[in-house]
């Protein structure tokens, strides 16, 4: 009965931290209310398992947590932030202590896939269904104004959630080349994790799909194949030139239209300001200087203020905005995690974990996929199922397991 509560609990929390995709037809207060005490039970029952045996990604996640809450004593200090507001704003990057409380209790790391399938699919269907019906805004935020409107050739929805759907689709295609269950399934959602990326037009979401996928059918084939392979992208990339489609129009205007503002370009421009002239002193600029409450305290306000004058956002700087918020801490940690997915061993039916936070890697520049609510609770799954199968504990073991036993391992978690 305790194993189905705990299911129950992980399964809840991720439509409740994605706020329900962010449904525009619920009352906004009761999610945010629903999201704060849902927040308070994960803090509660994890504090008690914060301080495990190091290994793995628990330093990491341990660094960053102290990292957030420093930045909550920078904000009072020197951007006159009160505490409350603080608190307020930094609440939704808490979800990371989760990450303790599932290795306290040994979360089956097969059932957390199959509940992240189950929301990667869910956000498939609702994006077709906001996709059909984009006159009505149900779930997201337009980029402009208060309707989805049609922009680089098609009606651009970038479709709240995109962590469940982007580690779902890594999931796919790796089953598809390890496993002969359920090909059918898992062909349609690798496929489907191309083709939403391109209907959502957003180039770094193109790239750093295409580039994994592309990683994952080489990655084991020969030499000849893998020339073959090349060819035949670098053949697709000069053909789709040349064809005249919205889409493939609107992504080259607008990568020429960037690449020819060179240093002029906003986001670089940006990401020169909050990196020089954002933090008030030296301590926020190793410290970080908190998290603004938007449209509320001073703090937010200016940050608010930045977009609306200047269109310096925080969300189009990446990483940036991390270092911004949480300080040097937040980025030395985030450094140990893209490290140890280079050099951390996994077997090869788990290598979508990888994926996704190379993944991460790749769009952290210019993409908010480190810090934002929409992949933060999938990025702290994605530790814990890592952490898990490669120490060993998401068969009921907490041992490191022998190189040599790697396949027995592999078979135990998945039963």
């Amino acid at each position: 009965m305790k194993r189905h509560f705990e299911i129950a609990f992980v399964f809840l929390l991720i439509i409740i931290s994605l706020k329900f995709f962010d449904a525009r037809f619920l009352d906004n207060s009761l999610l945010n209310y629903l999201l704060f005490l849902t927040l308070i039970v994960t803090v509660f029952i994890s504090v008690p398992y914060v301080l495990p045996t190091n290994k793995g990604f628990v330093f990491p996640v341990q660094l960053l947590l102290i990292a957030m809450f420093i930045s909550i004593i920078m904000a009072g200090l020197y951007w006159d932030q009160s505490l409350l507001d603080s608190l307020i704003a930094v609440a939704p990057y808490l979800i990371v202590f989760i990450f303790f409380y599932l290795w306290h209790i040994q979360f089956p790391v097969n059932i957390l896939e199959k509940i992240i399938v189950f929301y990667g699919s869910l956000y498939i269907l609702l994006y077709v269904f906001e996709f059909i019906t984009s006159g009505t805004v149900y779930f997201g935020k337009p980029l402009w104004g208060d309707e989805f409107l049609v922009s680089r050739g098609i009606t651009r929805i970038i479709f709240p959630g995109g962590g469940v759907f982007v580690l779902t689709s890594f999931i796919a295609i790796n089953k598809l080349t390890s496993q002969d269950k359920n090909r059918w399934f898992w062909l349609l959602l690798a496929i489907a994790g191309i083709v939403i990326p391109v209907m959502q037009v957003t180039r770094q979401f193109i790239v750093g799909i295409l580039l994994i996928y592309l990683y994952h059918v080489i990655r084991s084939i020969r030499i000849w194949k893998k020339l073959v392979v090349f060819a035949s992208l670098v053949s697709i990339i000069i053909f789709l030139q040349y064809v005249n489609h919205p889409i493939i129009d609107g992504l080259i205007d607008s990568t020429r239209n960037d690449a020819n503002l060179g240093s002029n370009y906003i986001r670089v421009l940006a990401g020169e300001f909050f990196l020089t002239d954002f933090s008030p002193n030296l301590s926020t600029q190793i410290l970080g200087n908190g998290v603004p409450y938007f449209g509320v305290s001073n703090f937010g306000l200016y940050v608010d203020s930045l977009g609306v004058t200047q269109e310096y956002f925080l969300s189009d700087v990446g990483i940036i905005a991390v270092y911004v918020m949480f300080g040097v801490l937040a980025i030395i940690a985030y450094l140990l995690i893209f490290i140890k997915s280079f050099i951390i061993p996994l077997p090869g039916n788990f290598q979508y974990l990888k994926y996704y936070l190379w993944f991460m890697l790749l769009t952290s520049l210019t993409w908010y996929t480190t810090y934002h609510y929409h992949y933060l609770i999938i990025t702290v799954y994605v530790l814990y199922m890592y952490q898990a199968v490669y120490i060993g504990q998401g068969n009921g073991k907490t041992q490191e397991p022998e190189p040599a036993k790697e396949i027995d391992r592999e078979m135990m978690i998945s039963k």
